[in-house]
């Protein structure tokens, strides 16, 4: 199971099959003192689940959303 992080928080990593072959690669951060954050959606197109995760994930490190992912 994949685990992303942001800082030193693990953030859970769900990963659904979409419409097709899209894939929804979803992050959800742990809640803040202010409530739960939105959770990190990325949508990438493939047939391969292990990719659109790797993909997605390293698509949010690349933008700074998250610190760094585990596979």
């Amino acid at each position: 199971m994949a685990r992303a992080f942001i800082g030193s928080m693990e953030c859970r990593v769900h990963v659904d099959k979409d419409l097709g072959d899209t894939w929804a690669v979803t992050v959800y951060p742990p809640p803040v003192a202010t409530g739960p954050a939105a959770p990190l959606v990325v949508k990438l197109q493939g047939t391969d689940k292990e990719k659109a995760t790797k993909g997605a994930l390293e698509i949010l490190t690349k933008s700074g959303r998250i610190d760094r992912f585990e596979l």
